[in-house]
This record gives structure tokens, C-alpha cells and sequence, in this order.
């Protein structure tokens, strides 16, 4: 297979993929438009292994990964300062609260994530026996697991001010003030 023919066959399958989805969602059928973009993953990767010519070469990788890096540092920054700017803004809004908390723990899981996938690219070319390359995988699956679990229950909004019948109610041990909104 050429590459023409390999960008032909991806622009068909993201054509077919987007009206399967697309009517998938309307029907509220997601089990369908998950087997469908799964299917079509599968089908592309297949269709990629009949390449015979060269589809990347080192400095697309290079770029790639110049590219990634850059994306990671950018994002990590903005997303700091982001949840920042919305936590400190939570005496004005306590829902900016759980969206600065959302978006300080995407920014940490994507570090994690980041760095437990350079850590298996690394032990996957080196000389680690198999034993402790799973050890490791577990010890890591094992530190994001309880990160999630603790991250859910310092940060689940349990301490907060509900609105009830007009009247801003105490739920728990708030740490804001009293909002100043009207209740509705």
C-alpha cells in the first residue's frame, strides 16, 4: 500500500467514524460510538502495517517529541496559574472552587502520567528484568490510585454552602464566606 492510498483510507475511516459517532450520540447509544472509534483505532493501525514506503523518519520524531514537550511545560504552566486564579476566586463563587481543584489535579495527572510513560519507554530499552519491570508498573498504578482516592476525598466539596428554600445553608465546615449571590 502507497501512502497515498493509506491517506485515502484514513480520510475514509474518519469520515465513517465521525457519522457513526455523530449518530451514535444523537440515539444515546455510547456503547456504539465507543466500539466504533475502537474499531476504527483498530483498522488504522491494521491499515498502517500494509505501508511498504517510509511513513516518518527521525526528525518527524524529533519534532513530535520537541512538540509534546513543549505542550507538556505550556499547558503544566497556564494550567497552574489557571487553578490559582480560580481558587483564589472561589470567595466569589464557591463553584470556582471544584473547577480550580479539577483543573490542578489534571495538571499533576498529567505530569504523572508523563513521567510514569518516560520511565517505561526507558526500562523498556534497558536491560531491567521483567520481574521488576511489573513491579514497577504496579508500584506506579498503585501511587495514582491512592492520589486519586485522597485527591476525592480532601477535595470532594463535602464543605460548602447549599442553597436551600433561599437561605444559604451550611454543609459541612465551609472555608469560604458566606456567598453574597442571592439564593435561588
Amino acid at each position: 500500500m502507497t501512502i497515498k492510498q493509506y491517506t485515502a483510507a484514513r480520510l475514509i475511516t474518519a469520515a465513517s467514524l465521525a457519522a457513526i459517532v455523530s449518530q451514535a450520540v444523537v440515539l444515546k447509544n455510547y456503547y456504539l460510538a465507543a466500539a466504533a472509534v475502537v474499531i476504527g483505532v483498530l483498522l488504522l493501525m491494521y491499515v498502517k502495517k500494509q505501508v511498504t514506503e517510509v511513513t516518518a523518519d527521525e526528525r518527524d520524531y524529533k519534532i513530535a517529541g520537541d512538540s509534546a514537550r513543549w505542550s507538556l511545560i505550556i499547558f503544566s504552566i497556564l494550567g497552574a496559574i489557571g487553578s490559582f486564579i480560580l481558587l483564589t476566586a472561589r470567595a466569589y463563587n464557591p463553584a470556582l472552587e471544584a473547577a480550580g481543584s479539577t483543573l490542578a489535579y489534571s495538571v499533576c495527572l498529567l505530569l504523572l502520567v508523563n513521567s510514569f510513560v518516560n520511565y517505561f519507554l526507558r526500562y523498556r530499552q534497558s536491560e531491567i528484568s521483567t520481574g521488576k519491570k511489573i513491579s514497577l508498573a504496579l508500584a506506579a498504578i498503585l501511587l495514582a490510585a491512592l492520589f486519586a482516592v485522597l485527591g476525592i476525598r480532601l477535595f470532594s466539596g463535602e464543605d460548602g454552602w447549599i442553597c436551600q428554600n433561599g437561605q444559604w445553608v451550611a454543609h459541612g465546615h465551609p472555608s469560604s464566606p458566606l456567598p453574597e449571590r442571592a439564593c435561588r
